[in-house]
C-alpha cells in the first residue's frame, strides 16, 4: 500500500478490519489475535492498575505520552507494566496516516519497555475536536509503599520546569522532540531495586509544589524543601511564572530512608537523571519550601496550551 493512500479518511465509528490489521495491530506489540469484545490474560495475586486519558498534545507526542502517563503510575506503585488497553477516539475527517502516527508511537513505547496490548478500541466519534487516547496499564507487583519516616530524604529525580519549557518553544512556533526525555519510568522501574525507598510519586497537573503536597496529605506528615538545591531544566528559571508550579511531567517524587540516598543518587547518575536531595520529612503536617508554607494553587496560563493543538488539514 502506498504512503498517499493512507490519506483516506477515517469512517464514522470503529475503524474497519482492514485498517484496524494495517495501521494498528501491525504496529503495536499484541498479546494474541485479536477476538471479539476484548482480550483474555493470565494473572495470577494481585496486579497494579492505572489509566489515564491523554489529550491536547501534538499529534508526534500523542502517543508518547498515552503510554507513559499509565505505564509511569503503574511503575510508581511498585509495579512493572505488562500489558495496555488503549482506547484511540478520532474526530471526524481523520486520516488514516494520522493513526498510523499514533499507534505507532505507542507501540514502539511498548516494545521499549516489553508490554503487549491485549485489548482496546478504536474508532472516529462525533463531538470529538481533537484525538483522544486512553490507556489502562496492568503490572506485576513488585514491592509496596509504606509510610514515610521523620528524617527521611525527599528526592526530586529529573529537572524540574522541563516540560514549561518545552511548551512555551510550541506555543512560540518552535517546537522540538524533547517531549521524549519527559517520563519518570526509567527511574521508577530503577527504584525497585533500592530497600529503602518508601514511596514514589510522579509529578503531573499543579507540578512539584502539587505533587509534594498530595504525599503529605496521603500520608499525614510534614515535608521540609530547599529550593536551592532543586535542579532546574535550562531555561526554566528565566520563565515568567513559578516552576514550581509549572508543568513538570518526567519529574519523580523519591522518598527514602537516608541510609540508602547515596544508592539514589548513584541511579540516577547511572540514567543520566539529576537527582536533587532536596527536601526532609519531618513530624507534623504539610508542605513548606524555604519554611513557608505551601498551599494548593491554580493551574497556570501555560497549562492552556495543552489543547491548543488541532491538525491543519
Amino acid at each position: 500500500m502506498s504512503a498517499n493512500e493512507y490519506d483516506d479518511v477515517l469512517g464514522l465509528g470503529k475503524v474497519s478490519p482492514e485498517v484496524l490489521e494495517r495501521s494498528v495491530f501491525s504496529l503495536l506489540p499484541m498479546e494474541a489475535e485479536p477476538t471479539l469484545d476484548g482480550g483474555t490474560i493470565s494473572l495470577d495475586g494481585k496486579a497494579v492498575i492505572a489509566h489515564s486519558p491523554s489529550i491536547g498534545v501534538p499529534l508526534d507526542a500523542l502517543g508518547f505520552f498515552a503510554f507513559h502517563y499509565a505505564a509511569s503510575n503503574v511503575a510508581a506503585r511498585f509495579g512493572r507494566p505488562r500489558h495496555l488497553v488503549t482506547g484511540i477516539y478520532l474526530p471526524l475527517e481523520t486520516r488514516e496516516r494520522d493513526l498510523r502516527t499514533i499507534s505507532r508511537n505507542i507501540g514502539d513505547e511498548a516494545k521499549r519497555y516489553g508490554v503487549t496490548v491485549v485489548a482496546g478500541q478504536t474508532a472516529t466519534y462525533y463531538g470529538l475536536e481533537i484525538p483522544l487516547i486512553t490507556t489502562t496499564c496492568i503490572g506485576e507487583p513488585v514491592g509496596n509503599s509504606v509510610m514515610p519516616r521523620s528524617g527521611d530524604r525527599v528526592f526530586i529525580l529529573g529537572s524540574v520546569g522541563g516540560e514549561a519549557v518545552w511548551l512555551e518553544r510550541l506555543s512560540s512556533g518552535s517546537g522540538n522532540d524533547d517531549f521524549r526525555d519527559f517520563t519518570p519510568l526509567p527511574c521508577a522501574l530503577r527504584m525497585h531495586g533500592i530497600p529503602g525507598v518508601r514511596l514514589m510519586h510522579d509529578v503531573s497537573e499543579g507540578g512539584v509544589k502539587r505533587a509534594l503536597l498530595e504525599v503529605t496529605s496521603a500520608n499525614d506528615c510534614r515535608i521540609d524543601v530547599d529550593s536551592a538545591l532543586i535542579e532546574y531544566a535550562d531555561g526554566a528559571e528565566a520563565l515568567d511564572l513559578d516552576v514550581l508550579r509549572a508543568p513538570t511531567y518526567g519529574a519523580l517524587i523519591v522518598v527514602v530512608d537516608p541510609d540508602n540516598s547515596a544508592r539514589v543518587q548513584d541511579v540516577c547518575s547511572e540514567l543520566d537523571v539529576p537527582a536533587s536531595d532536596a527536601g526532609v520529612v519531618s513530624e507534623g503536617e504539610g508542605l513548606y519550601i524555604d519554611d513557608e508554607r505551601v498551599q494548593v494553587g491554580h493551574r497556570m496560563a501555560i497549562d492552556e496550551v495543552y489543547g491548543s493543538f488541532r491538525k491543519e488539514r
